[in-house]
């Protein structure tokens, strides 16, 4: 891989020190890194400044320096064009961001030498149709959501598996999440841990007025479609954190397994269930 872009958040990393220090490494061994043009016009060395868009067109790998939300932020984008993540982690958690400040000169020879894995994350694929059979269509890593926005009470949802009814209940809301994201607002929200390769996602109601309704699991194939039964204009539709559009009662919401994955760029040997006790389990005691 030697057409390597760098993607910093520039509140992360705000005075760049990270990407400095990572364009310096990369200068070493005879590589000018790819960079947003406003970003490399602030980096002294071997830079190639383009467009932001141009990232996606020029680059075989992506060095993304912040957090969780900056690898969500650019993993639609970049799984579109094939292109491996890698995250340095300078945010809380660091769930998807794989090397650590500290692990920064190791890391980068290792992927400069190719010693490294890549693992391929299952996205979700939405596709919402409104009264008049207009699409839009949205991808997500972590999860998608339906929110009821800034309406002030519950609103009922309709449910529907592979064009059977699955569930209707009163809620805030609905979470579909992938195994990635299962660990993040799904979690939240009472739904199941999923490992991060299995093949299925997880459709989990956001506080339920009902006894009965629980997260369901559904295999990769399964075919969801959310309804909402409230006269109300303002469902805030959601993909990993960001929100979207508004939805109206008419609007339909079809979510399945996208074509696409993201693929995660792993060089550290640290396992899932070790990430899992560090980042969640040992910081909650």
């Amino acid at each position: 891989m030697k057409q390597i872009g760098i993607i910093p958040n520039l509140i992360k990393d705000k005075d760049l020190e990270a990407t400095k220090r990572i364009t310096n490494l990369l200068n070493q061994h005879g590589i000018a890194p790819y960079m947003e043009r406003e970003v490399a016009e602030k980096i002294d060395g071997e830079v190639l400044g383009v467009e932001p868009d141009r990232l996606y067109d020029l680059c075989d790998s992506l060095i993304v320096i912040g957090g969780d939300g900056t690898i969500l932020g650019v993993a639609a984008a970049a799984s579109m064009k094939d292109i491996p993540i890698v995250g340095v982690n300078l945010g809380r958690l660091g769930f998807l961001a794989d090397i650590e400040p500290d692990e920064i000169e190791d890391a980068l020879e290792k992927l400069i030498n190719e010693q490294y894995k890549i693992e391929e994350r299952m996205m979700l694929k939405a596709t919402i149709t409104d009264v008049n059979g207009e699409k839009n269509v949205f991808y997500a890593l972590n999860e998608i959501t339906v929110t009821r926005g800034n309406f002030s009470r519950l609103v009922e949802f309709e449910i529907y598996v592979n064009d059977e009814l699955s569930d209707i209940f009163p809620a805030d809301g609905v979470i579909v999440s992938t195994p990635t994201g299962s660990t993040a607002y799904n979690l939240s929200a009472g739904g199941p841990i999923v490992v991060p390769l299995a093949q299925t996602y997880v459709v989990t109601p956001i506080c339920p007025h009902t006894m009965h309704s629980k997260s369901v699991m559904l295999c990769k194939e399964d075919k969801v479609c959310i309804n909402t039964l409230e006269e109300t204009k303002d469902m805030a539709l959601s993909m990993d954190g960001k929100l979207k559009m508004y939805l109206t009662p008419q609007d339909e919401v079809h979510i399945e397994c996208s074509p696409y994955v993201t693929k995660l760029i792993k060089i550290s040997d640290r396992k899932f269930f070790e990430i899992l006790r560090e980042k969640i389990v040992e910081r909650r005691r």
